[in-house]
């Protein structure tokens, strides 16, 4: 059995500040932890700032593990191939694709279906139609929240082996929630939160928008939780429940993190040969 969830990610780290340069700042160095959602958020606002031509430098974490961990996950990477300024170096690092998912922007619906097979390949159940459920409603979020948005999105994903949970997340650095939902009745950055939950999408055709509402549903079932930040709203959504929190800095873009229960013996994939839930050497890299 899992222990109690993980407590949602925390984004005032994300915050930029204007140095004295005038360069803009996202400084991590103080960060105790860093999880996937901070990491796609750095680089979902690393590429907002690199696509409008505006200078930015990314500080890592000061704590020596932390900073390791984001530099195993390739953020120092992501950031030099946008053209940012930051002090992460890289590390050696050994296979360990069944645990994480490196940070990587959703160029294709390959991208999206990585994430959904990690995901699915550390939570699944014995019930092969809630695992492609699952499976299924993490590939669509992971597609339709950059789709929204009109810009690139980026993912990443680790499991906690010793506390029994998967943490996955989906950021982009585009308008925002607000701004793609206004035309269906959002006029807070909560009421368009709330309205992405229900499933509701942009665009006309009744299939679209249904990935946020079938992942919160299946995160659920396994004792998880979807965490949702746009503008100044900030949801965490599982287990029928809906807890509205406000962000002190606002987040340009949408992020969203999952939790959910890991399970074994797992998968590699929805249709993939059944392996062993045993883990050698859990550190990091």
């Amino acid at each position: 059995m899992a222990a109690s969830p993980p407590n949602p990610p925390s984004l005032g780290h994300l915050t930029c500040r204007c140095d004295a340069d005038g360069v803009h700042v996202v400084d991590l160095s103080r960060c105790r932890w860093i999880d996937p959602a901070q990491l796609v958020g750095a680089a979902a606002i690393a590429r907002r700032h690199a696509s409008a031509g505006l200078a930015l430098r990314v500080l890592g974490p000061a704590r020596e593990a932390q900073r390791r961990y984001a530099a195993r996950m390739h953020l120092g990477q992501v950031l030099t191939g946008l053209g940012v300024e930051h002090d992460l170096v890289d590390v050696d690092e050994r296979d360990r694709r069944e645990d994480l998912l490196e940070v990587r922007h959703v160029a294709t619906e390959d991208d999206a279906r990585a994430l959904g097979e990690l995901v699915h390949a550390r939570a699944a159940r014995d019930d092969r139609g809630a695992a492609q459920a699952l499976f299924a409603g993490v590939v669509e979020m992971a597609l339709n929240v950059a789709d929204h948005a009109d810009a690139v999105g980026y993912v990443a994903a680790q499991t906690l082996p010793s506390s029994g949970w998967v943490r996955f997340a989906v950021a982009d650095g585009g308008v925002g929630l607000l701004a793609t939902l206004g035309g269906r009745g959002a006029r807070t950055h909560r009421q368009a939160l709330h309205l992405a939950l229900d499933g509701t999408s942009r665009f006309a055709d009744p299939s679209r928008g249904a990935g946020l509402s079938g992942t919160v549903r299946e995160v659920g079932r396994r004792r998880g939780f979807l965490y949702v930040a746009s503008g100044t709203a900030a949801v965490r959504s599982g287990s029928g429940a809906r807890d509205d929190r406000r962000l002190r800095a606002a987040f340009p873009g949408t992020l969203v993190e999952g939790v959910v229960g890991m399970r074994g013996p797992v998968t590699t994939g929805p249709d993939g040969p059944a392996v062993s839930d045993r883990r050698r050497g859990r550190g990091v890299p």
